[in-house]
């Protein structure tokens, strides 16, 4: 089993899910699976809400292939780590715990998984990588209009998702292309990991002084470092 496949069940709920309980058997219901976080460090799952036991609670979600990857992980070490409220693994050979010492609510999921959906992974993942994408071999099961709809469908909700933050960032400017320009640029800059840093800098950067100072190097360089938080205070 991979970490990634796990990431998966879990993000489409493509297990038992109303019939889970936790090992500690506690009966559990979710109600959000959260935002899976694929960029930045921290638990797996960001802001997920549960009900464990009739009590609700809301929190992240840690994922391992075994639960004893939490200690080769050394999460019990980091603080980001107390704010999780379920740790989901495929094998749960060890509690994990809180730094109060409360054990963290463990969800196995090798007894919820059916063994057909085990052998479509494997048959997708694990088996022969060399495929040009793993799906490949699948495609001649769909007719050509059924494909190219698909395709067409993904190009579009592609779009219209980056359209939604051009739209936001053009009513905050009252209109403003060139802020919203400059705006993306800097989110670009910033690539996956940075790009939402970069786009709040630009964001509460006022772009009339951006353009007025468009020609003085030494105090643009000042500005971008002190929206930043990167200049020392003076002493």
């Amino acid at each position: 089993m991979r970490e990634d496949v796990l990431h998966h069940i879990w993000k489409f709920k493509s297990f038992s899910f109303l019939e889970a309980v936790t090992s500690q058997g506690h009966s559990i219901s979710i109600l959000n699976i959260g935002q899976h976080n694929t960029t930045q460090s921290g638990p797996d799952f960001f802001n997920a809400k549960l009900e464990i036991d009739n009590q609700l609670w809301a929190g992240n979600v840690e994922i391992h292939v075994n639960a004893s990857d939490w200690y080769v992980h050394n999460h019990e070490t980091d603080d980001a780590y107390d704010s999780v409220i379920l740790h989901v693994v495929w094998v749960n050979d060890v509690d994990v715990f809180r730094k109060d010492g409360s054990v963290i609510p463990a969800l196995e999921l090798k007894n919820y998984v059916s063994s057909e959906f085990l052998k479509k992974t494997e048959n997708l993942l694990l088996k022969d990588s060399k495929r040009w994408i793993p799906c490949e071999k699948e495609f001649h099961k769909f007719d050509d209009f059924t494909l190219e709809s698909w395709l067409e469908r993904l190009y579009l909700e592609r779009l219209e998702e980056k359209s939604k933050l051009v739209e936001t960032l053009l009513v905050e400017s009252h209109n403003d292309w060139e802020a919203v320009l400059f705006q993306m640029l800097m989110k670009t800059f910033g690539l996956n990991v940075n790009g939402d840093l970069f786009l709040d800098v630009a964001r509460r950067l006022p772009f009339q002084v951006v353009r007025k100072l468009r020609t003085n190097e030494f105090q643009l360089e000042a500005l971008f470092f002190g929206y930043s938080n990167m200049l020392e205070d003076s002493i």
